[in-house]
């Protein structure tokens, strides 16, 4: 299962919308740099979803491509 994501570093507060079946928005406090926001992305939606999450695109991006297990 492939998932779009769209992410917002540097954000208020951690959380996870979903905006539609494969959609999210996910907001971060961390900043987009040494990879720290797409970790912490990765760990948001993951626990969100209940399933581990790989990248499948979009590292430098701010919408991202992850692969459900």
């Amino acid at each position: 299962m492939l998932i779009k994501v769209k992410v917002f570093p540097e954000s208020a507060e951690n959380k996870v919308v979903q905006k539609s079946v494969d959609f999210y928005e996910v907001y971060v406090r961390a900043r987009a740099e040494h990879n720290h926001a797409n970790i912490l992305t990765a760990h948001l939606l993951g626990e969100h979803l209940g399933r581990r999450l790989k990248m499948v695109s979009g590292a430098t991006r701010q919408n991202k491509i992850f692969k459900a297990f």
